[in-house]
């Protein structure tokens, strides 16, 4: 009887002091790589800039698109997105496009290893007529020597 309780006393106690601890915020450091892999990444997608968007990219990256489809390895991701950016090509240009991040959240996972799940809203505008359109994506940043490079990438339209 007297270790049951010891026992329920520990596992309260453990609870109790779990509540209480908060994730390990992201370094100054850590945080700067992230919006610079980010912002590389962005550019280079708005310039349909191929090669940029591969230096982004670590070599065993998987990306999962909206449909669900799952694409593993960057040679294989740099192929997909080179087709969408083809395809995206072959569409009106736009009059004016603004992007706006309204929402970013980071968290380590393992050391060298971060999630940063974000949230962008794009306003096309053709003539008179805007559309919005609103996006979250989940990465999943690795450190490869001095830089973070991109290892998943999950699309979701909202």
């Amino acid at each position: 009887m007297k270790n049951i309780l010891l026992t329920l006393i520990t596992c309260c106690a453990f609870a109790f002091f779990s509540q209480t601890l908060q994730a390990q915020s992201i370094s100054d450091a850590d945080q700067k790589g992230i919006m610079t892999c980010y912002n590389d990444f962005s550019a280079a997608f708005s310039k349909m800039d191929i090669a940029g968007i591969e230096a982004q990219l670590t070599e065993n990256v998987d990306q999962i698109t909206p449909d669900g489809g799952i694409t593993h390895g960057r040679t294989n991701v740099v192929a997909n997105m080179k087709g969408y950016l083809e395809f995206l090509k072959g569409l009106p240009k736009p009059d004016k496009v603004d992007t706006k991040l309204i929402g970013m959240q980071s968290r380590y996972l393992a050391p060298g290893t971060i999630l940063t799940t974000y949230t962008e809203e794009k306003s096309i505008s053709f003539g008179g007529q805007t559309k919005v359109e609103k996006t979250t994506t989940a990465v999943v940043l690795k450190k490869m020597s001095d830089r973070w490079l991109l290892d998943l990438i999950a699309l979701t339209p909202v």
